[in-house]
């Protein structure tokens, strides 16, 4: 999840959100959201679906939250 986040980013993706939960239920416990845009510009919502542990989770808050706030990585 973090390679890709930091890939979207490099790629001027409009990151929308992080969800993350901490729990062994099952796949996919966490997802990232973002704008894709077609050929015409006109935006569509995509989400991604991973398999994160804590720490993974943590550095993909921590980059998220470092963009949003425009500090760099």
């Amino acid at each position: 999840m973090l390679a890709r986040l930091r890939y979207l980013l490099a790629e001027g993706f409009e990151v929308a959100s992080l969800s993350g939960y901490d729990d062994a239920s099952g796949q996919g416990n966490a997802k990232i959201l973002f704008l894709e845009r077609d050929e015409n510009g006109v935006p569509r919502v995509r989400s991604e679906i991973f398999d994160v542990d804590h720490d993974e989770m943590e550095q993909c808050s921590r980059l998220f939250l470092s963009r949003q706030s425009g500090a760099q990585e």
